[in-house]
């Protein structure tokens, strides 16, 4: 028996269109409806539907582009979280003292999305950008966030994407992260590369490899009064800087340090 839903089609299509042009190009229709699959009659209603709206721009050889409002709403969002408010400052302290590039991670709906970076360099050493998000399996901040997360949460986030088989070896290796911590190795493509151990008594993840590339993280949860991870912090930074002493010696103390001042700020806040 298939499961009844109540989405509304004219929605799925015009955010099929929208999610195209988030892509970050000027699209025409007839390329809007060739790579959406939507009849062009249809593209065009509904950009001009955006357009008279406000969030949809038409340039003067009659391409459309997503307008800044998307910026200023998500801007929005993103200043409504109690986290964010409380760990900027720390977050520019802990990226001038490290200077690596400093990233504040939250979940959604099974991603870890990058809502706030900070670097001291003219280049941003970071395995995304502001505003991006991936499954938060893959995500050394999201597995620093999901390793307090209650274990049905997990089994959830891991069904939506689409990584079910792989839900034992993760809580496993969660597990380890929160509990064990102890050095693990994995090589398969979902766990990567990484290691999970204890400095100063707060569980880290330091990671190198997909999609991080050659950068390498490492990363703590900032949990909240009930020891529920809302979010991470994630340090990121090239192999000739990340080196074992100063890794374990600066920049781990010096993260953990921070995440600690931001649970301290989330109690009191929660006490006020």
């Amino acid at each position: 028996m298939t499961t009844p839903t109540h989405h509304v089609d004219a929605v799925v299509t015009c955010f099929t269109i929208i999610d195209a042009l988030a892509r970050g190009e000027q699209l025409g229709v007839t390329e809007l409806a060739k790579r959406t699959g939507v009849a062009k009659s249809s593209v065009y209603k509904h950009l001009d539907t955006l357009r008279a709206a406000g969030y949809v721009t038409k340039t003067e050889t009659g391409s459309y582009g997503l307008s800044l409002r998307w910026f200023e709403a998500g801007t929005a969002v993103r200043e409504r979280q109690e986290v964010y408010q409380l760990a900027i400052e720390d977050l520019d302290r802990l990226a001038s003292r490290t200077g690596e590039t400093v990233s504040l991670v939250v979940e959604e709906d099974g991603d870890a999305v990058y809502i706030y970076q900070s670097t001291e360099s003219d280049t941003v050493d970071a395995p995304v950008t502001v505003g991006e998000r991936f499954p938060a399996p893959l995500s050394v901040g999201g597995k620093a966030l999901l390793s307090h997360r209650p274990r049905a949460e997990i089994e959830a986030l891991m069904k939506v994407n689409d990584l079910g088989d792989e839900v034992d070896e993760l809580l496993t290796e969660l597990e380890a992260i929160r509990s064990q911590r102890m050095v693990i190795e994995r090589d398969s493509p979902l766990q990567g590369t990484f290691s999970a151990g204890e400095f100063e008594g707060h569980r880290h993840v330091v990671d190198h490899a997909e999609p991080y590339r050659d950068l390498h993280s490492v990363a703590v949860p900032i949990r909240d009064p009930d020891d529920y991870a809302v979010a991470a912090i994630e340090v990121s930074g090239t192999e000739s800087t990340f080196y074992g002493r100063r890794l374990e010696e600066e920049i781990a103390s010096l993260l953990v340090r921070t995440g600690r001042d931001i649970e301290t700020a989330l109690i009191q806040r929660s006490g006020e």
